[in-house]
Formats: structure tokens, sequence, C-alpha cells
């Protein structure tokens, strides 16, 4: 009975420390994962405001109806009131494609024209971002500037 008996005690110990080892394992592995409190680079809205956007740039193949900040610059195609755009940086180019607003830190990509709460997608991803800088400043730079006729 005693050889059962030390057997037993060893087994024991045994089980104990193969489940020992496993069970460390097993927290340190859950202890080293990283979980993921990232916000997403972008997400959608229908529910906006051009003073969430600091020193805005906006390109607009459709210009809605929205009152634009006067320190924005903005390349338009299609407009129906030119007074809108008096004291502000603006030109006018034909071939644009797309309507969305800069910011020094976000872009707003806008379904429709620009217009309040226009259905968007708001984005910080920085590859995105620089596209659109890009694609902004190489339209600004061929655009027009937009001549305002004096009121007498």
């Amino acid at each position: 009975m005693k050889d059962g008996t030390s057997m037993d005690t060893i087994v024991a110990i045994l089980m104990g420390f193969i489940i020992g080892v496993i069970s460390v394992g097993l927290a340190i592995e859950l202890g080293m994962k990283k979980t993921s409190s990232r916000q997403p680079a972008s997400r959608p809205t229908h529910k906006w405001s051009i003073d969430e956007i600091s020193n805005p740039r906006i390109l607009a193949e459709q210009m809605g109806d929205i009152t634009l900040p006067k320190n924005a610059k903005v390349v338009v195609n299609q407009f129906e009131d030119k007074d809108r755009f008096v004291g502000m940086e603006v030109k006018e180019h034909s071939g644009i494609r797309g309507n969305f607003i800069l910011g020094d830190d976000r872009a707003l990509i806008l379904a429709g024209p620009v217009k309040d709460d226009e259905l968007g997608i708001w984005t910080v991803e920085k590859v995105m971002l620089d596209k659109l800088n890009r694609y902004f400043e190489d339209i600004w730079s061929k655009g027009t500037r937009m001549q305002h006729e004096e009121k007498k």
C-alpha cells in the first residue's frame, strides 16, 4: 500500500505542476494580448457642421446651400450664387469631380453637393488625407480666380 500511495502522490504532484504551467502560460498569453481600443479611421455621418473643420479647404463639383466661413479656400465648378463667395479665396474649375472639405486633421467626403447635413464620410486616415490634399492643391493651382463685380 505504501508504494501505491507514494505513486499517487507523485502523479498528483506531477499533474498539479503540469496544470499550473499551462494555467500560467495561458494567463501570460492573455495578458500580453493587445486589445484594440483604437477608433476607426473613417465613419459615416449625416449630421455635421463646417464649424467642426479647422481651416476648411473646399472642393465642390456642386455647391449647395451652405454658409461658408470667410477663412475657407474654395474651388468650385457649379454654384447658384456668386455673392456667397464675396471676401473669400475662391477659384473656379470645370474639371472637378467630387465634393469634399479638408481640415487640418480630417476630411469630410460628401456623397452629394456641398450643403448642410449631406451624407458623408469623416476620415482621419493619413494616406487618404495626403491624396485629397494633393488633389485639392493640383486643382487649386489650375483654377481661375473668381471675379466679383463691384456693386455701385
